[in-house]
């Protein structure tokens, strides 16, 4: 990967979220896409097999045991990779985005060889140099949507599109691209994130039976830079807060914009959530100084009470689906509502699930590099 390339992923403060992977439609529903996407025609093994992929386009890809080069355009599709690939060696070609919102402390462990994974294929507006990519000689490929399948049109490699239209759900989406991946990768699919998802819900369950009718009212800051400030209000293709908001009891503060919209400051004081994370650009220790320039944060209870956070990295930025979304609940659970699960349990929610998953032991300093990672860094 080229060194520029890395730094400049590690270092921006553009907003990823999936509206980077491609368009999708803000609605709700789609009951039965992850089961039918998932269906494969029998074929011998070693043979080519014919599946519908989560787009709905029937497409023939090679034997699982014959895939050993893979190449993946849509980045957070990444982190469900790594975990169910054989052999992360066999990326070859990955979106250098995969690493914008993620936290190199835990990639570094669960994809150790991710700095020399080829990445100037594609650049950051999704074009791509089609001889570049060739010469990777990929068995497959792994994308978002008709606007990432630009570029790759017409090759001779098969190519699997992991957008489900009409789908806001982040245990629906997550569910559905683990069990693509498995199923494409040879992987056992009797394990993965659908267990995880109801030991999650099962938890959930208990816990928000403990709420009160008065709910928390929670606020994603999406972006907050150069003065705009942008939140995440009702589910659409870039907004994933409100459907995470739902999962722990929070209400949406910004609910009735539509999607992700651009607010003021008086907005935000007339809302005053009891809640806020922040995504990207300005991180919640910024506020909590209240040091940006132009915004006064300190007429909010949320600044007062210090109930301002940046949204945890992992393998992946948490407010939009990934391989470790049954963890995001449970955390702003124990932020809207502390006195039902403390930091120390979520400490230990976050090492087991490592430990189920990836059989990684996580150090007490990477655990602190998930919770805290752009409050030490600023980024």
């Amino acid at each position: 990967m080229n060194s520029k390339l890395i730094a400049a992923v590690l270092t921006a403060t553009l907003c990823l979220s999936l509206a980077a992977c491609g368009q999708m439609p803000a609605s709700s529903g789609a009951s039965g896409v992850a089961a039918s996407s998932q269906a494969a025609e029998s074929a011998a093994p070693g043979e080519p097999r014919t599946i519908t992929d989560l787009g709905g386009h029937q497409v023939t890809v090679p034997a699982a045991a014959d895939i050993r080069k893979i190449v993946i355009l849509s980045p957070p599709l990444m982190s469900f990779v790594i975990g169910a690939v054989p052999d992360t060696e066999m990326i070859v070609g990955i979106n250098a985005r995969s690493f914008l919102t993620s936290n190199p402390q835990i990639v570094e462990k669960a994809f150790p060889n991710w700095q020399s994974v080829e990445s100037s294929f594609v650049d950051v507006n999704f074009a791509v140099n089609t001889e570049s990519l060739l010469a990777l000689e990929p068995d497959i490929i792994f994308y978002y949507g008709d606007f990432q399948k630009k570029g790759i049109e017409g090759l001779a490699i098969p190519a699997v599109d992991f957008l489900m239209k009409g789908v806001n759900s982040p245990e629906t989406m997550s569910v559905a691209w683990d069990g693509q991946i498995r199923e494409l990768l040879g992987t056992d699919t009797s394990v993965g994130i659908q267990q995880e998802w109801d030991a999650t819900n099962a938890k959930l369950a208990k816990l928000l039976a403990q709420v009160g009718d008065e709910k928390k009212t929670g606020l994603c800051i999406k972006l907050n830079q150069a003065g705009s400030l942008m939140v995440m209000g009702s589910d659409s293709f870039d907004g994933w807060a409100q459907s995470f908001f739902a999962l722990s009891g929070i209400e949406n503060a910004a609910a009735s914009i539509e999607g992700t919209g651009e607010v003021s400051m008086e907005q935000i004081y007339q809302w005053d959530p009891d809640f806020i994370m922040c995504f990207q650009d300005a991180p919640a220790s910024y506020i909590l100084d209240n040091s940006i320039e132009g915004q006064d944060w300190s007429l909010l209870s949320a600044w007062k009470n210090k109930q301002i956070f940046d949204v945890p990295r992992t393998t992946y930025a948490w407010v939009t689906p990934c391989a470790d979304s049954p963890l995001f609940p449970l955390w702003l659970v124990s932020k809207a509502y502390p006195e039902l699960v403390s930091d120390d349990e979520v400490r230990t929610e976050i090492r087991e699930y490592y430990q189920r998953n990836y059989s990684l032991e996580l150090t007490e300093g990477e655990l602190d590099s998930i919770l805290d990672y752009r409050e030490a860094t600023g980024i």
